[in-house]
């Protein structure tokens, strides 16, 4: 029992260390991408506004996709790598190694190799998605001619707030689906990716010491969604399951 609960818990400390590796790679790869070597990305992400929306777009010599007609032009910020990656960590979580595996080694990493490369895949599908749904929110947003700053907010901020909004609710669904509709997961795991993307890699890459000001928006960011997503799971979880409890009589009265 002993030997069974170590192997599990090296198995477990290799798939951490497997994402990790993914997680700092892709990281690293956005760094220092140009829009050319982005194409992966924005290339299907093209098609998918095309088939969406009804508009055209088209590559320019920069290597960025743009829509004349929609007044919409793809740049690097657009790709949407911070969320492929809290996808991709979501989906690790869904299926990390469990107590009850009982492969030998060769055949756990062969599996496991797949399971991460099809973890890899699923994060690209769900950042295609969810960044199209993004950009068609904020193409609305913009025919519809709201004035943001009327609320107190930039352009750039609306943005965010809309990529909050997407992204937040999807990676929810993520983990609710894969861990079975476990509640309380849903709604810790993405205040946790944000905190963990937005925060501590900041920090401990020092691009939050050398853009303060940035940093400081998204620890703001950070607290407001923590803030209502407890307030959310609070009220519509946890009172409603302290009433039941309540309301159920004890079998020894």
């Amino acid at each position: 029992m002993q030997f069974r609960c170590e192997s599990w818990r090296w198995r477990s400390l290799l798939w951490w260390l497997a994402v990790l590796v993914v997680v700092v790679q892709l990281k690293h790869h956005y760094s220092i991408a140009t829009a050319a070597d982005l194409e992966w990305v924005f290339r299907p992400l093209s098609l998918l506004l095309e088939w969406f929306s009804g508009y055209e777009f088209h590559r320019d010599s920069n290597y960025e996709w743009f829509s004349q007609a929609a007044d919409v032009r793809l740049v690097k910020s657009c790709a949407g790598i911070n969320f492929m990656l809290m996808s991709f960590m979501a989906y690790a979580w869904v299926i990390r190694p469990h107590h009850y595996l009982r492969a030998d080694p060769l055949s756990w990493i062969t599996s496991h190799l797949l399971l991460l490369c099809a973890a890899i895949i699923a994060s690209w599908v769900t950042c295609l998605l969810a960044n199209s749904l993004r950009i068609i929110v904020a193409m609305t947003v913009k025919n519809l001619a709201w004035e943001t700053d009327a609320i107190g907010i930039g352009a750039a901020e609306f943005h965010r707030l809309i990529g909050m909004m997407t992204y937040v609710p999807i990676l929810s669904l993520q983990v609710m689906l894969g861990n079975r509709g476990n509640t309380r997961d849903a709604f810790v795991a993405p205040a946790l990716l944000y905190f963990l993307l937005l925060v501590v890699v900041p920090l401990l890459s020092g691009n939050a010491s050398q853009h303060p000001a940035l940093f400081m928006k998204q620890l703001l960011h950070i607290s407001v969604l923590m803030a209502v997503l407890g307030s959310i799971y609070f009220i519509c979880v946890h009172l409603p399951a302290s009433k039941r409890h309540q309301s159920t009589p004890n079998p020894g009265e």
